[in-house]
């Protein structure tokens, strides 16, 4: 009896022992992990978070097969593949070399992955084959101008706007260090001085529904980070990189809120337009009263862009900035009606190719949901100048005078009519006491 129990804790501490190695093995793998977006957000509008025309990476692997729809670009993998091998003089022969070099970084890919990928490693490795170089000869071609006849289908705006979209969906995503390494191994001359960073950025400039990368360069971009990042990872946090902003203290007072636009008119605030900046690159000039905001360009994709991007800075650290949920939550407090909308577009502060104002204030009221505040306001010391401008009873008294006698210029010139006319009045009574006493 005693050996049966001996022989089963023996079986217990090895299956324990393999369980524990494998969470070792899991944790030493530093960063964020790939994920299926939470049901909790991913119920606000599932289409915001499905690929429309690509499917990449093991969470959507056998996506194509309950989508027809994104069959075509399946093709395009093979077929990007034979074409970088007939590019660089190689025959198939050469695929062992490159299948090789992925099942070198297959347990680690693996490993970045919240959920385990239950597929054969025969298939992971040549996912991961397929989609990397899709993506960087894709990137390459943009970059470079290499299209082919047989490329004729990404000439089309709305493909490569679909492409951009899909490649920065928070589950259709490749671990960088993926595509760096296969970009390091087919290297030809005519890219040997375009590091990869500027390829990614090079692609996304030309394809992205927001002005996410009108960010002036003040200097070198760091080395990618390749151990934490994906491509949405990269975007995000290539864009907070070049902004000089302070970031006030955590507590509890940072995260007071504004009232919307149309009610900030009427306290006397007014919008300007920013160009050249970042989109976190919002400003309040507290003598004026003039609060600077980017253009933002609102289409078809912008709603799952930003949804996407909310997914990746939920999984920051508690204590991380969160910088474009900031701004959503910032844009959400601006805007709570169709006016809002209106009087933003009117200063040129957004710009809407949807063109019903009502859907875009219930985007923007709807992209907060169930998304949780981070620890910073990023914006906290705005809200804050902003909230004692409205309190200033000068301001709002101004503000009232212009809605209310200056808003028109027929409306101007009648004050100043009846101005002119008490002035005729006054005078005309003066000289009249006057001549009384005489």
């Amino acid at each position: 009896m005693k050996e049966e129990v001996d022989i089963e804790v023996s079986f217990a501490r090895e299956a324990l022992t393999y369980k524990l190695d494998r969470v070792l093995l899991k944790e030493s793998s530093a960063g964020f992990k790939i994920r299926k977006v939470p049901e909790h957000l991913r119920t606000k509008n599932v289409k915001a978070y499905e690929p429309q025309i690509i499917a990449i990476g093991p969470l959507n692997h056998y996506l194509p097969r309950e989508k027809t729809h994104l069959e075509e670009m399946q093709k395009h993998k093979v077929l990007y593949l034979k074409k970088l091998l007939q590019r660089r003089g190689e025959d198939l022969s050469s695929l062992g070399r490159y299948l090789v070099a992925m099942r070198e970084l297959e347990e680690k890919a693996r490993c970045c992955y919240e959920e385990p990928t239950h597929m054969l490693l025969r298939e992971f490795v040549e996912m991961l084959l397929l989609d990397a170089c899709f993506i960087v000869e894709l990137f390459r071609k943009f970059e470079l101008d290499l299209w082919e006849d047989d490329d004729n289908v990404f000439m089309t705006s709305w493909v490569r706007k679909k492409l951009g979209r899909d490649l920065l969906l928070a589950d259709n995503q490749l671990p960088l260090f993926v595509l760096q390494q296969f970009y390091h191994d087919t290297k030809m001359p005519e890219d040997q001085e375009i590091n990869f960073q500027d390829l990614i950025l090079g692609f996304f400039s030309k394809v992205l529904p927001v002005q996410l990368l009108n960010v002036p360069r003040i200097g070198p971009f760091l080395e990618v980070d390749t151990k934490t990042k994906h491509l949405l990872g990269f975007i995000c946090d290539y864009h907070w990189e070049w902004v000089p902003r302070f970031v006030p203290p955590p507590y509890d007072e940072n995260w007071n809120f504004i009232i919307s636009a149309t009610n900030l008119k009427e306290a006397g605030i007014t919008f300007e337009r920013i160009e050249g900046e970042s989109l976190l690159s919002i400003d309040f000039d507290k003598d004026a009263g003039i609060l600077k905001i980017p253009t933002l360009t609102i289409d078809d994709d912008t709603e799952s862009f930003f949804r996407n991007i909310s997914v990746y800075e939920q999984f920051f650290p508690f204590d991380a900035y969160a910088p474009l949920i900031n701004y959503l939550k910032f844009m959400d407090c601006l805007i709570s009606t169709a006016k809002d909308v209106e009087l933003l577009c009117e200063n040129k502060i957004l710009h809407n190719c949807l063109g019903d104002d009502e859907v875009v204030a219930n985007m923007f009221n709807r992209l907060g949901d169930s998304v949780a505040l981070p620890l910073y306001n990023f914006y906290g010391d705005i809200f804050l100048y902003v909230n004692e401008y409205c309190d200033r009873h000068w301001n709002r008294w101004i503000a009232n005078l212009r809605h209310s006698y200056f808003n028109t210029p027929w409306a101007i010139i009648s004050v100043f009519a009846a101005l002119f006319l008490l002035i005729l009045t006054l005078t005309q009574t003066v000289f009249s006491v006057l001549a009384y006493f005489q």
